[in-house]
């Protein structure tokens, strides 16, 4: 494997729309309007660097009116809203509105709208809503304060209208659909390394794979193995696990957790970071 020179969040859906025009493309699929490619459009994607440990996968400005946040997850997340809503408080505080707040002048600010796209092993509906309000410990009539996350599934074989309405998504969505159906017979490095060969061949994402080479292989493999890190901890009551006290049970878990993922190839500074144990411990399984 060739050394990763991005973070994991500078995964590849990340790194392929983190292009002006096309964030354009991806945008007017999302929102049916129809910017043109020379739209002034900033980016402004959170960065753990000024933030700390907050950082998020695409956040744009768009003809000054809209502050778009958009998330690309392999699990549906139930505290998207107030992670967005996070995202989008950090953003107009960097925009320096914060010390404008006691001005008696309105301040004119980006309409935010929050989307996540999901790409994950787990059957989701096309279309679902996650709203702030749906975490209130209290419910009531009159909601003050509310955040939407419109949950589209992108699954290539779920065929959502909005890969017909945007190209690179849609062969974005190609690509993990022929990796994880290659993945189960070839185990996940040759399904990556061979669904790169093909994708060229047939024109799918060509100048994206040609210019970043051998990085997407080492990206797809980490993004696709912390997925299913990720799915054997919940099926396993990993979580459930901790939350009661179970210690026995969660070396246990963690153990199964540190197997699997060596048995998919994952290094092993990786795994000790994914499953806890130390990388002495990873070396002797």
């Amino acid at each position: 494997m060739q050394q990763i020179k991005r973070s994991y969040k500078d995964g590849v859906f990340r790194q392929l729309f983190n292009d002006k025009e096309k964030l354009i493309e991806l945008y007017n699929a999302l929102s049916g309007r129809s910017y043109s490619k020379d739209t002034e459009i900033e980016i402004v994607t959170l960065e753990d660097a000024l933030f700390g440990d907050i950082k998020n996968d695409l956040s744009f400005i768009m003809d000054n009116r809209f502050i778009v946040m958009i998330e690309h997850q392999a699990t549906v997340n139930p505290n998207m809203p107030l992670r967005m809503l996070s995202y989008a408080a950090r953003e107009y505080e960097r925009r320096g509105l914060t010390k404008k707040v006691y001005s008696r002048r309105r301040i004119e600010i980006p309409t935010p709208e929050l989307y996540m796209l999901y790409n994950g092993a787990e059957d989701q509906p096309i279309m679902q809503e996650l709203k702030l309000s749906d975490a209130y410990i209290a419910k009531c009539g009159k909601i003050s304060l509310e955040a939407r996350v419109k949950v589209i599934n992108v699954n290539y074989d779920k065929g959502a209208d909005i890969l017909k309405r945007c190209k690179t998504l849609n062969e974005y969505s190609m690509f993990i659909h022929m990796i994880r159906e290659k993945q189960q017979e070839k185990g996940l490095q040759k399904a990556v390394e061979e669904s790169v060969r093909e994708c060229m061949r047939k024109g799918i994402l060509t100048e994206f794979l040609e210019r970043n080479g051998g990085d997407i292989v080492s990206l797809v493999r980490i993004e696709l193995t912390r997925e299913e890190c990720e799915a054997i901890r919940e099926e396993d009551g990993y979580v459930r696990g901790l939350e009661d006290g179970l210690n026995e049970g969660r070396i246990e878990e963690q153990l199964k957790i540190a197997r699997n993922m060596k048995a998919l190839g994952a290094e092993t500074a990786f795994i000790s970071k994914a499953s806890g144990l130390t990388k002495e411990e990873v070396d002797v399984l």
